[in-house]
């Protein structure tokens, strides 16, 4: 058999196990896809919404006895109905699997669900069960190259394709067992946060219609169960579980805004506007138009809607903050820096909120901005490891101040999480030559120049 086709077939094969690996996910069994790969779904950083995911799932991690802090969330645009787990305790969330749900309790039996993946350690067991069919695989490929070897190239290929499906059929079973296991858990882990553990059931019963919608599925060739046999595992588990009391009122209304803000800022304006006309006065009705009108752009009415909803609700750091963002993205920087300002006193702690301050002042024409705006992006940036933008602004508030070093060194925190070594040991370096030697910069600056020269070793 040829070299190439030879590779070409082992490549599949372990880009069948990697997408395995990638993540544990509740929904159908589409290979999820980390948020750092190229052509990925785009992430979503958004403060009320991050706070709203906090609200629901830390309940379920304390439950699982996890500690909240230890996990981060985040928030997939991708329509697709899924939430994974990737990367040690990391759950992704599809905007899909938000719109389509209709409770705070079917959100969370899916954080629960993805808790149960981390708590049962299932990403490392499938890394170790991928092993084990890759060696099943070289195996099949060593007898196939024998057999073409020996003059038979059909028979060395039936050989080979045979080996990548038996391994393929073997992870598969595993993984549709650490589906199920994860089930059990978060049902479980529902029951205790005080929820009611069978909204999961209603979340299977969507995933059962779409699979109605697929004839001819082998549910050997799946990576989960088929949500039939989902449901009738779950169905006595929950009915002996108690059922929990409905949500607070608290955690409904702040679940109910972050549907309609992601529906909102998803879904085309008009499509927002004929659900939610002028004759609705409600608070939701109106947090939709705001958002319609300023995709439009129509800002002199998102402006009006904003302004009545911060009437209603005048200490709203985050209907305050979307002000802000509205002004600045209509070119009145020194509003939204006002805007920005006075979320930031209401949420001091919020650092997406501080960095949209920090941009607002960086974009205002007064020069006496750029030191604050480093002030608050820098505490930004600490509070937030995960925010490149902000770190870009922070390299260009130190570079306006004259700190060179300071912004080279910004830089390279920027491309640990969007550029490659290359850029990360270029700039690390530039920081390195530039601040004081022994400073906490300058020792970060080495660490990332050792970082940078390991992985382009690799």
């Amino acid at each position: 058999m040829r070299r190439g086709a030879m590779e070409a077939l082992l490549t599949g094969v372990f880009r069948t196990a990697a997408a395995l690996l990638i993540g544990c996910a509740l929904g159908l069994a589409a290979p999820a896809r980390p948020a750092a790969a190229a052509n990925g779904p785009p992430l979503i950083r958004d403060a009320e919404i991050e706070a709203t995911l906090r609200r629901v799932a830390d309940p379920i991690f304390r439950a699982a006895n996890v500690t909240p802090s230890t996990v981060d969330l985040y928030l997939l645009q991708d329509p697709e109905m899924n939430a994974f787990v990737a990367d040690g305790q990391n759950i992704f969330i599809n905007t899909g699997m938000i719109t389509r749900l209709d409770t705070i309790d079917e959100l969370r039996g899916v954080i629960a669900h993805e808790t149960g993946h981390i708590v049962g350690g299932h990403l490392a067991r499938r890394a170790q069960a991928t092993s084990g069919g890759r060696n099943m695989v070289l195996l099949g490929l060593l007898g196939a190259a024998a057999v073409g070897i020996a003059g038979a190239p059909d028979a060395s290929v039936a050989i080979a394709a045979g080996s990548q499906q038996v391994a393929r059929r073997n992870l598969l079973a595993y993984s549709r067992g650490e589906e199920a296991a994860a089930d059990q858990m978060g049902v479980r882990y529902v029951a205790t946060a005080g929820g009611d553990p069978g909204a999961i059931l209603d979340v299977l019963r969507i995933f059962r219609g779409q699979e109605a919608m697929m004839p001819g599925i082998d549910p050997y060739a799946q990576s989960h169960p088929m949500s039939v046999e989902r449901m009738a595992m779950l169905e006595d588990r929950i009915a002996k579980l108690p059922k929990g009391g409905p949500p607070s009122a608290e955690d409904a209304y702040w679940y109910g805004r972050m549907v309609t803000k992601l529906d909102a800022f998803l879904d085309r304006p008009a499509k927002t506007l004929r659900e939610h006309p002028v004759s609705d006065q409600s608070e939701m009705a109106a947090l939709a138009r705001s958002i319609a009108y300023y995709r439009l752009p129509d800002m002199a009415r998102a402006g009006a809607q904003m302004d009545a909803l911060i009437a209603m609700r005048p200490e709203d750091p985050y209907y305050i903050e979307l002000k802000g963002q509205f002004l600045l993205e209509s070119g009145k920087a020194e509003a939204a820096a006002a805007s920005y300002g006075r979320a930031a006193e209401l949420a001091p702690d919020e650092p997406l909120i501080l960095a949209g301050l920090g941009r607002a002042l960086l974009n205002t024409d007064d020069p006496d901005a750029t030191a604050r705006a480093r002030d608050v992006l820098a505490r930004a940036t600490r509070l937030d490891r995960r925010n490149p933008d902000a770190l870009r602004d922070l390299a260009l508030a130190e570079a306006r101040l004259g700190h060179e070093g300071a912004a080279a060194l910004a830089t390279a925190e920027r491309f640990t999480m969007t550029g490659d070594a290359r850029d990360v040991l270029r700039n690390a370096t530039r920081a390195a030559d530039l601040l004081p030697v022994g400073s906490p910069g300058w020792r970060r600056a080495q660490d990332m120049i050792t970082m940078a020269r390991r992985a382009l070793k690799q």
